[in-house]
């Protein structure tokens, strides 16, 4: 019965035990970025989902990653209701100046026909360490007379 209780507390207590950890003594390792702007306004929108009334364009992202050494890997994808004659996505990489976003690095546009996805992704793309960055990705569809299209935009990052 006691290992039986004192298993079931065990997360507990580790939860507790993090809790009660300060925040310097976990973050030692980690190396604090001086930002050169101020943070990029918060933006509330949908990442996922595209204007009700489209037909055939259903989803779409934008993806940032951290790759290291001033080097991030930034992605995108879309995907239709059905197959369609034309799906494709374009990612740009932006930089927040303390103003607004600015596009550093441009993709090439990525299309598949006939398809229902399309994916792509960029990887060792340079940037500056203390600034702010995002993937924004263009997503399209075209069935028949049919175009549908809109962006969606990663999370901001600031690089160490």
């Amino acid at each position: 019965m006691l290992k039986r209780t004192l298993a079931a507390r065990i997360p507990f207590l580790a939860l507790v035990l993090l809790l009660l950890v300060p925040a310097s003594f976990v973050q030692a390792d980690s190396v604090q970025v001086q930002a050169k702007t101020t943070p990029p306004p918060t933006e509330f929108t949908l990442l996922t989902v595209f204007d009700p009334d489209y037909l055939y364009l259903e989803n779409g992202h934008a993806y940032i990653f951290n790759d290291g050494d001033e080097k991030v890997k930034i992605a995108g994808e879309s995907s239709g209701t059905i197959r369609v004659d034309e799906i494709g996505v374009q990612v740009t990489l932006q930089r927040w100046t303390g103003i607004a976003w600015i596009d550093v690095f441009f993709g090439s546009s990525i299309t598949d026909s006939d398809a229902a996805y399309v994916y792509s992704s960029y990887s060792n793309v340079s940037v500056e360490s203390g600034y702010y960055y995002r993937a924004k990705a263009y997503h399209w569809i075209v069935e028949g007379a049919v175009s549908e299209s809109g962006y969606r935009y990663s999370n901001t990052f600031l690089v160490p």
